[in-house]
């Protein structure tokens, strides 16, 4: 075990009577159980009643134990016993020998104070005297059970931690939010910080909704093994993580890895083996072949005319040259031969997510071996895990090594090493310009009447699915598959050098040494075959007037794509810690400390067209102008380079052991700022207090039943960056087409300058209870927090006498606010029987306080709004004709027309225009609600009887809304795609209790048709396709037994136990229909994440 860095300074004071004259003195050491190692600041003392004949003197005397462990304490003649007590351990009796002065105390960890010691990734700070908004998360074989990485073992654990699944693809990051959106556009991610290091590389990407799966999504966290992590920390509030300086108004997540242990050497062994059923894709509602088909005679008897090319039915009528035939006399019209081939269609039925999708079988291995002795402590883990995506072709391999050494040289100096190494590997498939490979897309898109093969097992190709201007590309996604890879391996090194040296017991300096390196490499290849590698031939053709004919500048063969990311980081910090005590009732504590910081970032890329699998060869490629040449880029560098330097100091004093207060100061600055030198350095603070109410006198009737009382309050300011915006002028150099037949070199100006760029600060406030009860029966914190974004960087309109039509800087803002409740109850405790409780639960709610949008700018801007508010056009049902009607000014219905006030001075429908200003057409839309759900929390149920113990972790996340995908597109439906059933609720003269529009053609107001084909954002916006969003999830359900002790022990073993453990097993709430999974809903393509059951195996040697 790592020497405890902290010391807890009760130093308890004796005023003894003359009674007492006679005394001896009693000496000894006090140890710990967990490693042998001895304690400091251990408290040794002699009760009151033990003083005192009538057992009611107030008055205790005691000593503190020194950087040895070792006390020497006056007993007074009488005295028979005495006690020590040291944070997160068990009061221990020591009953006094008479002639005997010599003791060794070994002191055993409390079960209801494992979170006594709170690490901050600076500091480790008692929690009784902790002023900060904290939740920490201890890790255990229940703990992290069958999860696959460390974000996902935090859903639903700590209030006010969101944990959102951006996909369930393999490796995929969780998009994780502690106390809402700090920032418009900078990081909104955390800071995750790796045993004392901050980390680099742990933004989570924004999904794209085709290419979710094909761009693999990379974090610095993804290669941690949770396996290795002994605790999780999170820090929400300034006085927690002002120290952290301009990288923490987005909270902080502090990881703290295992460690060696004095004793024997220990071995642990875990094995999980995890099945996941394929993926059923019935709750997309697509329509089946027959409705399919009758959906398509239905439009061409209609003489619907958009796309009428397109279609399965569409083709046969025309291949017969029967189409008008139809429309005329429909069924009955058509040759036996062409009805013949429609009833095909119906008949044929293709399952595609059964074909597309797979049940998974996963594996995972650690094995770990920790031990030491009073100079040298190690722990060394290698783990492997294995992750079979439900997709088929898709999948992920983790190799982890770990290594750590703590060594000490003598009493006042040690050092450790720590080594963290992970290679990863992820291959999926390479999707096009479409998306189609994406096999959730193409089972939205392709019609089920099609199947992939024929009778003969050849490819069957689909010239629908794609959009219009390709139809003449065959595609079918198992050859795509087959002729197409998409691979990235990830190589990453984390180390961490680390010193220690201790002067006394009140005062020591540490140094910190931490060097990152994350290399990725991806590799995608397209072979001549395929349906990406056709697309880009065709878009390079281009016309000749050499040779007056059609060529390709694009060599025939297929393409080869590699791309290299470098992401590395260096930080050293040093600080020097006092801590004292003053006549037992004053406690101080201060840190000083400075750190450097430098990231590197560069990028690769090239492109080898022509490419031939067998020879490994490309050809080269000829452009016909430098236009197309920046269309096809052969080669491409990126490279970023940042420093960073900070000051900083915390304090902390505490009064008898009730009245703590506590402050930070940090400045921190950084080459991203500084053009002018008074914004260069970036001072954040904190001030922070804690009154411990239990512990005053007047409190001392309830001590008997009332563990704890306290009140906390803080108020700092945070810093966050946002990269992505410069002080200086930043231009990009172009070759382009000015005049016909000649092109110039020119810089294209992206960004204004501006010298006033700093950083974003929030502002923030907490107030915060502590309430424990009846020997820790129950628990309950109760924190409220008001933070408030400035210097936020948001677009500023510009005069457009400077040249520029809007800038980014510092002055937007914004506000969050919100309540956080976390409550644990021991339920029941026998025995044989346990039932604990842990129920968190918090509310946001953030709005922009100041954001400007251009003027030409038709959807609300989100000032007065939260972040990511969603505005609707509100509908008011559908006309006689099934168009959908608004509401105007007057709350009148009013037609989309009449709304918008269109005119055709020319009657010809496409010359349509309005003389609506933008201004007016903001106001045509209505404030649904927040895309972030404001309440959510978890709720986890823990039952043990004898060996066995039951899990059951529910998490909630209540009144948030969604922005669908509309369910189909009524202005330019495409009917060579499927569709989900929603289309058979549209209006048609056959149904007019349709609730859906009907499909609109410019046969028929064709201004209207026009107006919403122009301005496509108008029909995607309408609040028909806004949904709510509120849903449970039973996050899992464990079950474990661990083996009697008396069998380990026989077999050899410390320990032993077996568990089954079922993941995302159940969601409910309010209707997902037409989706996957709940937090699919945000995108609609991504695979969701997937149910599964895990068999694990634990062993202790």
């Amino acid at each position: 075990m790592k020497r405890h860095v902290f010391i807890l300074l009760l130093s308890f004071a004796g005023v003894l009577t003359s009674a007492f004259a006679a005394s001896r003195q009693v000496q000894g050491v006090v140890i710990s159980s967990e490693d042998n190692m001895p304690l400091i600041g251990a408290s040794v003392y002699i009760k009151a009643e033990d003083l005192s004949k009538d057992g009611n003197s107030p008055t205790i005397t005691g000593v503190i134990t020194d950087i040895d462990g070792k006390f020497n304490i006056s007993v007074p003649e009488g005295v028979t016993r005495l006690f020590c007590s040291y944070v997160g351990h068990e009061v221990q009796e020591l009953k006094l020998v008479p002639g005997k002065d010599q003791y060794e105390i070994t002191l055993f960890p409390s079960a209801q104070m494992l979170d006594a010691v709170v690490v901050t990734g600076y500091q480790t700070v008692e929690r009784r005297k902790l002023t900060a908004a904290v939740g920490k998360l201890n890790i255990s074989d229940e703990t992290i059970g069958a999860v696959k990485s460390i974000d996902q073992a935090l859903a639903g654990q700590i209030a006010g931690l969101s944990v959102t699944s951006t996909s369930g693809a393999p490796g995929a990051p969780a998009k994780i939010r502690i106390r809402g959106t700090s920032s418009l556009n900078g990081t909104q991610d955390p800071l995750w910080v790796l045993d004392g290091i901050p980390l680099e590389g742990t933004d989570v990407p924004q999904s794209n909704v085709l290419n979710d799966v094909s761009n693999i999504q990379q974090s610095s966290i993804a290669g941690l093994n949770p396996a290795d992590i002994e605790n999780i920390t999170v820090l929400k509030d300034a006085a927690a993580t002002a120290i952290y300086g301009a990288r923490a108004a987005n909270g902080v997540i502090v990881i703290t890895t295992k460690k060696g242990k004095v004793g024997k050497p220990v071995i642990n062994f875990s094995s999980k083996f995890t099945y996941m059923p394929t993926l059923s894709t019935n709750r997309l509602n697509m329509l089946n072949s027959q409705e399919k088909v009758d959906l398509e005679l239905e439009l061409l008897r209609s003489n619907f005319a958009y796309g009428d090319n397109k279609g399965g039915v569409s083709k046969i009528i025309s291949g017969y040259g029967l189409t008008d035939a139809y429309k005329k006399g429909g069924w009955s019209a058509l040759t036996p031969e062409a009805q013949t081939d429609i009833s095909r269609l119906r008949n044929t039925e293709t399952d595609w997510g059964d074909i597309l999708f797979r049940d998974a079988f996963n594996q995972e291995y650690s094995l770990s071996l920790s031990g030491g002795n009073e100079r040298v402590t190690y722990y060394t883990s290698i783990g492997y895990y294995q992750e079979n995506g439900n997709v088929k072709g898709v999948g992920l391999d983790r190799l982890n090594i770990v290594a750590k050494t703590s060594y000490k040289v003598n009493r006042m100096l040690k050092f450790g090493v720590s080594l963290f190494v992970n290679r990863r590997n992820n291959k999926t498939y390479l999707t096009d310009t479409y998306g189609l490979v994406n096999p959730v897309y193409y089972s939205r898109k392709a019609n089920p009447y099609y199947q992939p093969f024929d009778a003969n097992g050849n490819y069957v190709y689909d010239f629908d699915v794609q959009n219009n201007s390709d139809t003449d590309l065959g595609f079918n996604i198992f050859e795509e598959r087959k002729n197409t890879s998409n691979e990235e391996t990830i190589n990453a090194l984390s180390s961490i050098f680390d010193a220690e040296l201790r002067f006394n017991d009140k005062l020591k300096f540490t140094t910190q040494l931490g060097l990152q390196l994350d290399k990725a490499s991806k590799e995608q290849i397209a072979d001549k075959e395929s349906f990406s590698m056709r697309i880009i031939r065709k878009n390079s053709k281009y016309w000749d007037s050499a040779s007056q004919s059609n060529k390709y500048f694009i060599p025939d063969g297929g393409v080869h794509k590699a791309y290299e990311n470098t992401n590395s980081q260096i930080t050293w910090k040093a600080m020097g810690e006092y801590r004292d005590s003053f006549n037992d009732i004053h406690e101080l504590e201060v840190m000083v400390g400075t750190e450097l910081r430098k990231t590197w970032y560069e990028t690769l890329f090239s492109a080898g067209y022509g490419f031939d699998r067998q020879t490994l060869t490309t050809k080269p490629v000829v452009f016909p102008d430098e236009d197309r040449a920046r269309q096809f880029p052969l080669h491409q560098k990126t490279y970023k380079e940042n420093a960073y330097v900070s000051f900083f100091s915390t304090a902390s004093y505490s009064l008898m052991n009730r009245y703590t207060f506590g402050g930070s100061i940090r400045f921190d600055g950084s080459d991203l700022f500084g053009v002018d030198k008074k914004y260069r350095y970036l001072p954040l603070y904190s001030v922070s207090g804690l009154w411990r109410l239990s512990n005053e006198p007047f409190m001392q009737g309830t001590r008997k039943w009332m563990d704890n009382l306290a009140f906390r309050v803080s108020y700092g300011i945070q810093g966050n960056i946002d990269k992505n915006t410069s002080p200086f002028l930043l231009g990009k150099y172009i070759v382009d087409n000015i005049l016909p037949g000649g092109s110039e070199h020119m810089i294209d100006i992206n960004s204004a300058p501006n010298k006033k760029l700093r950083w974003e600060k929030t502002q923030s406030v907490n107030v915060g209870l502590d309430f424990s009860v009846l020997n820790q029966a129950l628990n309950l914190s109760v924190d409220y927090y008001y933070r408030k974004g400035t210097d936020l960087i948001g677009k500023q309109m510009l005069p457009l006498e400077t040249g520029f039509v809007s800038t980014n800087i510092n002055w937007a803002s914004m506000v969050n606010k919100g309540v956080e409740v976390s409550l644990s109850t021991r339920n029941v405790a026998t025995k044989n029987f346990s039932w604990y409780t842990n129920l968190n639960f918090a509310y946001n709610n953030n709005k922009v306080l100041r954001e400007a949008i251009p003027e030409a700018q038709t959807i609300p801007g989100r000032e007065g709004y939260p972040v990511d508010a969603i505005f609707a056009i509100k509908t008011a049902g559908l006309d006689e004709e099934g168009y959908p009607l608004f509401y105007d000014k007057e709350g009148k219905k009013v037609t989309l027309k009449e709304l918008y006030r269109l005119q055709d001075p020319f009657g010809l429908g496409f010359t349509v225009n309005s003389d609506v200003t933008p201004a007016e057409e903001r106001s045509f839309y209505s404030y649904i609600g927040s895309q972030d759900t404001p309440y959510t929390g978890g709720l986890i149920n823990t039952f043990s009887y004898k060996n066995w113990e039951l899990t059951a972790n529910l998490s909630f996340n209540l009144g948030g809304y969604v922005r669908t995908t509309p369910s189909y597109n009524f202005i330019n439906f495409d009917r060579g795609q499927n569709v989900n059933s929603d289309i058979l609720d549209r209006w048609t003269p056959e149904n007019t209790d349709g609730r859906l529009p009907a499909l609109i053609t410019s046969e028929k107001r064709a201004d209207e048709y026009y107006w919403y084909d122009q301005k496509s954002e108008i029909y995607k916006n309408l609040d028909i396709w806004v949904k709510k969003l509120n849903y449970f999830r039973l996050q899992n359900l464990r079950l474990g037994y661990r083996l009697p002790e008396k069998m380990t022990k026989s077999l050899g073993m410390g320990s032993a136990s077996v568990a089954i453990e079922g993941r995302n097993l159940l969601v409910f709430g309010s209707s997902y229909k037409n989706f996957l999974d709940p937090e699919s809903m945000y995108n609609p393509y991504a695979p969701p994440i997937p149910k599964s059951i895990t068999f694990s195996l634990n062993l202790n040697f």
